[in-house]
């Protein structure tokens, strides 16, 4: 299959050029996207989120088995304010969970998991509105170290190791 391209680009970086193969990390990224409850303040919400959710999840034996990484992605007000300055869409969520695993066989694993459910449901629904908004896919690392857990490749860089 022919995919259109700009035929007339110089690649700076061989990696990134139309023969190179993607950087693909090994791993299944999901990320979950979610809002705060309107009755709760900003504050409430992110500080709840970074530490009685985040210690509920971790501590099930579904998030040991299965999860290689997990990051939370905190937008404030006044990040989302500046990101609106852009002139551009803006995401409308206050959060997103982002979660790796090796295969989706494992993410069923742990998102079906009674002990997670039973440990994390009636969290959920005290600092966030449901239902969540969810993107899965592949991370193809351009730039920066990858994750030592996942074992990826690190990305291209633009200068010399020390």
């Amino acid at each position: 299959m022919s995919i259109a391209t700009k035929p007339d680009h110089k690649f700076k970086h061989p990696e990134l050029s139309f023969a190179a193969e993607p950087n693909f990390q090994p791993a299944i990224k999901v990320s979950v996207f979610f809002r705060k409850r309107e009755e709760i303040s900003y504050e409430t919400f992110h500080h709840h989120w970074r530490t009685v959710h985040a210690d509920l999840a971790v501590a099930t034996q579904a998030f040991q088995n299965h999860i290689l990484r997990y990051a939370q992605h905190h937008q404030t007000p006044e990040m989302k304010e500046r990101a609106c300055s852009l002139g551009e869409n803006v995401l409308d969520y206050d959060g997103c969970a982002q979660l790796w695993v090796r295969t989706w066989d494992d993410w069923m694993a742990f998102y079906t998991s009674k002990e997670y459910a039973a440990a994390l449901s009636g969290d959920c629904h005290f600092f966030m509105q449901l239902p969540m908004t969810y993107m899965v896919g592949y991370e193809n690392l351009v730039v920066g170290d990858a994750s030592r857990v996942l074992g990826g490749k690190d990305g291209l860089t633009t200068q010399t190791p020390p």
